[in-house]
């Protein structure tokens, strides 16, 4: 498993880094042209190894500029990365057509199912995203692509990322050379002194030293194993550039933890973040877990309406002028501002999620894959969406890396009609405003089954299901406290059968039976080991 930090590196390595990201974008865009096309990408899908080795083998460095070999070599890398991306996308898209009904969650979900069955174990997310690009074809030409070609065009990357995998090591290595004490990163970097540089001498070695933040010291110490770093720029909000270090350990693969049949079932919602809920294939085994944030939602949506009106007050000044630069500088601390609660409110929840599963011994954590939800009525829907969908894909990237460094498999699951079965008969439900207002409503929150009678909050009944698909149950969950059937949990609200977390994991009220266990999510064994 590699885990990916990124260092910051001296400011007197961004231009040097900027000239070699416009010189690898040329050559990067010249390579992408040479072969976006079927035979291209099949030459590429079908060979073995690194990406540079059939392109070295194809092509010949350019004569107006000099790149060095390995230098020549790491280029040609980072560009049949995506040529080899796209040519699994296009695979995918070959054999997503022939399902294809329209509607693009059915035909991903077949695949999905077909698939898996085979042993290729795609992850559904990536299927989706492929099967929504040819449903929006679909809705704008009234008819399905003819060739994969004509639903995708030729990647024209905007960013450069360098990979050093081709050099010859930390040692030895022509790029790059660096050493590590558990502590400090000390090493070399191979530049060019201008975006087009002529020969040898316009290429200098510039050395840089990096302090390791105390996560990535203590990987190093448990057997964690530093693998070629990439090297790229990044715009801060204010458009300043800053040169990064990206730095790759191994680390090894913890053998699989929980027990087999036990999973957190985990739905996405509006009102709430998150719902997660414990299950086995025999049926439910603990309360829901709400995790709310309505309050830092509005507030990130407050803080890009800020920067909407402070990008629109700027624009009314000459670029570069002392008005427009005090703008600019306001803009900025928004984007800080509003990325800073973004990223604490990923990692504080998916830390949370994954405590949960731990503490109480989940080899899984089933998620709906509904990184793609539009916004809700009443707001501003591309701005909900934006804020909705990058946070959700955020706390996922983040759930899935912390919860293996556990044992913990996260596993998509296919979304579609979670919260509109029930659990307990399987019957279609209908949702209401609330228990007592039982008039059908789309977005209410309350769930209620007209076969037989069950209602509950609506995330939780999502929850359960997600936890249902994942285990392709095609019958009811049970589920017991002290041998009598449980009551439907409220959404909110303090409860003597419910469990309630504010955005950042602070308990509100617990579920008495099940506190021994939540009291673990404190053992100082387990929380260093995911941070």
């Amino acid at each position: 498993m590699i885990l990916t930090t990124s260092l910051r590196l001296p400011d007197e390595l961004v231009e040097p880094l900027k000239n070699l990201t416009a010189l690898g974008l040329k050559v990067q865009e010249q390579v992408l042209g040479m072969y976006w096309s079927p035979e291209g990408l099949g030459a590429l899908a079908s060979s073995s190894g690194k990406a540079w080795k059939l392109l070295d083998a194809q092509l010949s460095r350019p004569q107006d500029v000099y790149i060095p070999s390995r230098v020549w070599r790491c280029i040609l890398e980072s560009a049949g990365r995506i040529l080899r991306s796209m040519a699994e996308r296009k695979r995918i898209f070959e054999l997503l057509l022939p399902y294809f009904n329209g509607k693009a969650k059915d035909a991903a979900r077949e695949l999905y199912g077909l698939l898996k069955k085979d042993g290729e174990g795609e992850e559904f997310g990536y299927l989706f995203n492929v099967a929504e690009a040819v449903a929006n074809f679909y809705a704008e030409h009234d008819r399905l692509p003819q060739d994969f070609f004509e639903l995708q065009k030729k990647p024209e990357p905007k960013k450069f990322t360098f990979t050093t995998s081709p050099d010859d090591g930390p040692e030895k290595g022509q790029v790059v050379r660096y050493e590590c004490d558990g502590k400090v990163l000390r090493g070399q970097v191979k530049l060019p002194n201008s975006p087009e540089p002529r020969k040898e001498e316009d290429w200098r070695w510039f050395s840089f030293e990096a302090g390791l933040p105390e996560e990535l010291q203590e990987k190093l110490a448990r057997g964690g194993k530093l693998c070629a770093p990439d090297l790229r720029l990044k715009v801060k909000p204010s458009g300043k550039l800053i040169a990064l270090l990206d730095v790759k350990v191994e680390v090894p693969e913890k053998t699989p933890s929980g027990e087999g049949d036990r999973v957190l079932g985990v739905d996405w919602g509006l009102r709430k973040l998150v719902t997660g809920t414990v299950l086995s294939e025999k049926g439910q085994l603990t309360p829901p877990f709400f995790v709310f944030w309505q309050a830092l939602r509005d507030k990130l949506l407050r803080i890009r309406e800020e920067i909407s009106r402070l990008q629109k007050a700027r624009d009314r000044y000459e670029r570069k002028s002392p008005e427009w630069k005090e703008y600019n500088r306001m803009i900025a601390s928004a984007w800080q501002k509003y990325h800073r609660i973004q990223h604490q409110l990923a990692h504080q929840v998916s830390s949370l999620l994954v405590l949960l599963a731990k503490a109480f011994g989940c080899r899984y954590i089933f998620v709906e894959w509904l990184l793609t939800l539009r916004g809700e009525k009443g707001r501003s829907k591309d701005l909900n969406w934006w804020v909705t969908t990058t946070v959700r894909g955020l706390l996922f990237r983040l759930l899935r890396y912390k919860a293996r460094l556990l044992g913990i498999r996260v596993v998509p699951v296919p979304p579609g009609g979670t919260s509109a079965v029930c659990p307990r008969c399987l019957g279609r439900g209908k949702h209401v405003k609330s228990p007592s207002e039982p008039e059908e409503k789309d977005s209410g929150s309350w769930f209620i089954c007209p076969s037989c009678g069950y209602n509950a909050d609506r995330d939780y009944v999502g929850s359960l299901n997600v936890g249902r698909t994942g285990f392709k149950l095609e019958r009811p969950l049970t589920y017991t406290v002290c041998r009598v059937a449980a009551k439907p949990f409220p959404s909110q609200g303090a409860s003597p059968v419910g469990a309630t977390f504010t955005t950042l994991g602070y308990i509100k009220s617990v579920f008495v039976a099940n506190f021994n266990a939540l009291t673990r999510l404190l053992d100082p064994a387990v929380l260093p080991s995911i941070t």
